[in-house]
């Protein structure tokens, strides 16, 4: 039994179906909770299936690490040289800096050139769970980057990027292209958001970009605690001024204005 778990395509299949299960988690709760008390308006469900949701989530990325350090068979990133501790920092801040200017060159390209909208609907049912239930902070900020970084770069970009021969550099940005663009569209599905589609794949190839760079998964999945932190705290501490400058200042309006609106 130890021996299968320390598979690491065995592994990676199993952090996918956890991470199924968590976003799952909550329909048996939501609707025992509809049937049991009839009168509850859906504000009030979701407000109460929270709580539920985060265990969820909480159980999840903690199964999903412990599977995620079991195996031994490492995939091509890991298999190639990782970063000291002071070039990581070094690759972490760069790496802020990098998603978000990915993060606004792609949204700015989505309004202007697809004429999608600037805001994002996934974001603004997020917001609102947060304002109802502040608990969904930590889900946001802390567990769900974590668990997606093992699922979307780990599980699903690494052993797309694996299956590619390291014959030489071209070989390896075909791989990137190709694993790239598989992991964005699924992380672009994962979160019911597909006005904003280019937005997320430009993350997903920051992201994976960082990933393979360092060698390390703990640096998108740092970059990613920051950048949703970020959001969230645009969105409470200064979304009604940055509204405000959208009208007065359109282009940098929405160069900070897609940094508050759109969470991963």
């Amino acid at each position: 039994m130890k021996k299968l778990f320390r598979n690491r395509q065995i592994n990676s299949a199993l952090i996918l179906l956890i991470f199924i299960g968590v976003q799952l988690a909550v329909i048996p709760v939501g609707i025992i909770m509809g049937f049991t008390t009839p009168d509850i308006s859906p504000d009030e469900l979701v407000t109460a299936i929270i709580p539920y949701q985060f265990i969820a989530f909480l159980i999840g990325t903690i199964l999903v690490v412990i599977i995620g350090g079991l195996h031994q068979n490492k995939n091509a990133i890991e298999r190639g040289p990782q970063t000291d501790i002071p070039v990581t920092l070094v690759w972490i801040v760069g790496g802020v800096i990098l998603a978000y200017a990915s993060q606004v060159i792609a949204g700015m390209i989505n309004v202007y050139v697809f004429g999608n909208p600037l805001e994002s609907q996934n974001t603004n049912e997020i917001m609102n769970m947060i304002e109802s239930m502040p608990l969904m902070i930590l889900i946001v900020v802390l567990l769900g980057p974590i668990i997606e970084e093992y699922v979307f770069r780990r599980a699903i970009f690494a052993e797309v990027y694996t299956l590619f021969p390291m014959k030489n550099v071209w070989y390896k940005v075909l791989a990137f292209l190709v694993a790239g663009l598989v992991s964005g569209l699924i992380f672009a599905v994962a979160h019911f958001d597909f006005t904003h589609i280019i937005i997320y794949l430009a993350m997903s190839y920051a992201f994976s970009f960082l990933y393979v760079m360092t060698g390390r998964l703990l640096v998108p999945v740092v970059i990613h605690i920051i950048m949703n932190g970020l959001v969230v705290s645009l969105q409470i501490f200064l979304g009604d001024q940055l509204e405000e400058l959208q009208q007065y200042e359109e282009t940098l309006g929405i160069a900070f204005s897609v940094a508050k609106n759109i969470l991963f």
